[in-house]
């Protein structure tokens, strides 16, 4: 296949965005204000340049008139193009993960109820557009919602203000430019662990006050709570547990799409085909 052919086949994934986007393109603004200094001093009547400086400059202004993909975007690259020419793709897996997977649904129901939904199904359309692709949890109304939902109570954004995660925020961002969209809504949701999860915390520990504790912090809900308490650890004589109720697990923060970033989005991409046909070649 040729390189451009290739080349053109390359897309920035949503849940990807941010590692492409991440980074300075060409000079920083320190780099820049630096650039001016040294320029300063060729003009005539200026204290004279060192030869340091000469070769500082010429790099500096090299790299303005040629700016280069930041390093990450390099990596991801070279990821992306081999998983491309030979068809392996690595799927990230660990807990945190598994959990999300396994308890997407709950998410769902949760965020229906308590953003007063209705009735929503899960999205099961994966977009391709000529520079992204992606697949939104949900799409409702010309808002697009994403689940994101927490490992524990303490990796739960239960005091945010204001979303911390850049990630989320690239990855709604590129949503938008494959939906027509008004408004975009990242979603926590803190969801009891699966019965499989908690049987597997539960493996190798003999003691049921200890087994109370592990399950103590898997699990937000009462009834859930008490039937796994019967079940697997009858005897333990703690009474610790406090529900989260409902409202209190799940945590959403809005954003609108800006309009201006699906142009930027548009040049790294170029700029990312560029780089992968000097890969091939």
């Amino acid at each position: 296949m040729e390189p451009t052919k290739v080349a053109n086949s390359f897309r920035i994934r949503a849940s990807a965005t941010a590692d492409i986007m991440a980074g300075e393109i060409g000079l920083t603004e320190v780099q820049i204000a630096r650039m001016i200094e040294l320029s300063e001093r060729e003009k005539p009547g200026a204290k004279p340049l060192t030869e340091n400086m000469k070769i500082e400059l010429s790099k500096l202004k090299m790299k303005h008139s040629f700016p280069e993909l930041p390093q990450g975007a390099k990596t991801y690259c070279k990821k992306w193009l081999k998983e491309f020419l030979y068809g392996r793709h690595e799927e990230l897996k660990n807990k945190y993960v598994k959990k999300g997977n396994a308890c997407e649904e709950d998410g769902f129901t949760l965020m229906a109820t308590e953003l007063n939904l209705g009735m929503v199904y899960k999205n099961t359309e994966r977009k391709i557009a000529e520079f992204t692709e992606g697949e939104c949890d949900l799409y409702h109304n010309k808002i697009i919602y994403d689940n994101k939902s927490s490992w524990s109570l303490d990796t739960f954004p239960m005091f945010e203000s204001t979303n911390t995660n850049n990630a989320y925020w690239w990855q709604l961002q590129t949503y938008a430019s494959l939906w027509v969209s008004e408004k975009l809504v990242l979603c926590y949701t803190l969801n009891n662990a699966t019965i499989d999860l908690v049987d597997q915390a539960l493996k190798w520990e003999e003691n049921h006050d200890e087994k109370y504790k592990i399950a103590e912090r898997m699990i937000f809900t009462k009834d859930f709570f008490d039937a796994i308490k019967l079940s697997h650890f009858p005897d333990s004589t703690l009474s610790t547990f406090i529900e989260i109720p409902d409202h209190k697990r799940i945590k959403s923060f809005e954003f609108l799409p800006d309009q201006d970033l699906f142009n930027d989005i548009k040049i790294r991409v170029q700029m990312c085909r560029e780089y992968i046909i000097t890969l091939l070649k």
